[in-house]
């Protein structure tokens, strides 16, 4: 019933009309875009009246408007309904209310249409022929009976007791969440296909935005629920889950020995054995057995044993085997493989990381790929903005070696393969090893590794040795360089392996024995990067 007032509007797209009255007057307009054509151009003189006016006279009758706090939500709902019932109430027994729901066009039944009461948390839906049954448990209070159905007009009923006429639970709260496409798709995905029934998921659509707040609620399954088919509505404190339960959210904690989806958002605590699933966004802490799955932000810590899947991350991913995220302001720690798209804070992985661009550390037990990572520490680091090289080396070992480093603009990883020219019974060695640019400096670069070389002779013994490398590269071209530079090296055999009493470079220490040797030397070679 607000007066506006609007000057000069000529001709002007619908929707930014909307955005300005909202503007001015302080609230937001909560609609479906497909249902109105915010796109389409309107031409009005000045306008000086009610808002519903304005609203009527701009997108015609065929739609309805309804107040909620900060809102002015507009359905489309050209149709209407009729609604007849009757009570039956035997003395100490819940009250039944029976009746049927009809379009008033046609005076057709009309189909899952969703009937609920608004303060006791109880609903239904009717059925082909329109007909409905709906037990209320407390008939002492005020009934508010609501009958709602998309593209369809609400209709509301009060059924007053004698005296009564306040209810009495001071604990319901009512909430609308504007249509914002956050948590709308929960139900199509694969688990809300399987695990919500097609009835819960006409029931949320019918409802819309609307959901209440409850202290508690317990469920034996999605559909065997303390508050029965409304369950889909309401936002609990305490959500007790036997099996599995299907709510609007919970702000406080979460229990379920299988599963917990929530439509909207879940805060503070969820538990489940098998999996919890968030339509919108998680805060605080989620810990289950095999997944973690939030459709939006995460702000806080997820812990699965299978994987983490979360859009924004703000926190901490713990998992066995993947964590998942669009973009991760804190840490992903996982056994086989995180992935994160946008940008990342920290990976940790045994297996793979990949990332876009990375603030922090990623550390992998095998590979890291993002488009810019400085601090990558893997085997093998395929960064964008990076480096890659493959050098062919000698060091005072007399080991050919074919090396492959590759990293961010400060670390980078080594592989390499070697083959002893000297007559050493341990023919053959694989070198890992991580490595620094100190120094860049046009053509020269200087470089520290630490490599561990693995000898052996693929038959019962090998020779483990750690080496420290201080490599300066001199570059001839944009591509081809030379690398030297001088080592310390410390060997130590497997016992019962041959050891060789000679030993090359500049020696330290050695125990012919054991073989246990410190010495110095030097590597070179040629080193190809792109």
């Amino acid at each position: 019933m607000r007066e506006i007032t609007i000057e000069d509007i000529g001709n002007q797209r619908v929707g930014d009309l909307l955005d300005d009255i909202s503007k001015n007057q302080g609230f937001y307009f909560a609609y479906n875009s497909n249902a109105i054509a915010a796109d389409s151009v309107i031409t009005l003189s000045d306008f000086r009246g009610r808002l519903v006016d304005f609203l009527e006279s701009t997108l015609g009758r065929d739609y309805e408007f309804k107040e909620s706090p900060g809102y002015v939500i507009i359905r489309y709902a050209p149709g209407s309904m009729e609604l007849t019932f009757h009570v039956e109430k035997d003395r100490g027994n819940p009250l039944v209310v029976e009746g049927k729901i009809k379009d008033a066009s046609n005076d057709k039944g009309v189909h899952l249409a969703s009937i609920y009461e608004r303060n006791i948390l109880v609903s239904t839906l009717s059925d082909p022929g329109g007909n409905f049954k709906l037990t209320i448990k407390r008939p002492g209070e005020t009934i508010w009976l609501t009958i709602s159905k998309e593209n369809y007009r609400d209709t509301t009923v009060m059924l007053l007791p004698p005296v009564q006429v306040k209810p009495k639970n001071k604990w319901s709260r009512y909430r609308y969440y504007p249509d914002d496409s956050e948590g709308s798709g929960l139900e199509g995905t694969a688990f809300g296909r399987f695990f919500i029934s097609s009835k819960q998921r006409i029931q949320s659509v019918n409802l819309g935005g609307f959901f209440a707040y409850s202290p508690y609620q317990v469920s034996v399954t999605p559909g065997l629920s303390s508050h029965g088919m409304f369950n889909s509505q309401v936002v609990n404190q305490v959500s007790l889950n036997l099996i599995g339960g299907y709510t609007a959210g919970v702000n406080g904690v979460e229990i379920a020995g299988g599963f917990n989806i929530n439509q909207k958002d879940a805060r503070d605590l969820q538990i489940a054995g098998l999996f919890n699933v968030v339509g919108r966004h998680a805060q605080g802490l989620q810990l289950a057995g095999a997944s973690n799955i939030v459709m939006h932000s995460v702000s806080g810590m997820q812990l699965a044993g299978l994987g983490n899947w979360g859009s924004d991350v703000k926190g901490v991913q713990l998992s066995g085997m993947f964590n998942v995220a669009e973009n991760i302001r804190g840490i992903q720690v996982t056994g086989v493989i995180n992935k994160s798209v946008g940008e990342t804070g920290n990976q940790i992985a045994g297996g793979v990381n990949i990332a876009g661009k990375v603030k922090g550390i990623q550390l992998a037990g095998l590979v890291n790929m993002a488009d810019s990572s400085d601090y990558p520490i893997g085997l093998i680091n395929l960064i964008k903005q990076g480096s890659k090289g493959l050098s062919v080396a000698m060091d005072e070992s007399s080991m050919a070696q074919v090396a492959f480093r590759s990293g961010g603009r400060v670390l980078y990883g080594l592989i390499g393969a070697g083959y002893y020219l000297n007559g050493n019974p341990m023919k053959y060695a694989i070198e890992t090893g991580i490595g620094v640019h100190i120094l860049r400096r046009g053509p020269f670069n200087l470089d520290a590794e630490m490599v561990n070389r693995a000898s052996t002779d693929f038959k019962k013994h090998s020779e483990p040795r750690l080496s420290f490398r201080l490599l300066s590269q001199v570059y001839l071209g944009r591509h081809l360089g030379i690398i030297a530079g001088p080592t310390v090296n410390y060997t130590y055999p497997d016992k019962g392996a041959t050891v060789s009493s000679v030993i090359p470079g500049w020696k330290w220490y050695h125990n012919t024995e054991t073989g246990k040797a410190l010495y110095m030397g030097i590597y070179s070679g040629l080193l190809y990067r792109w």
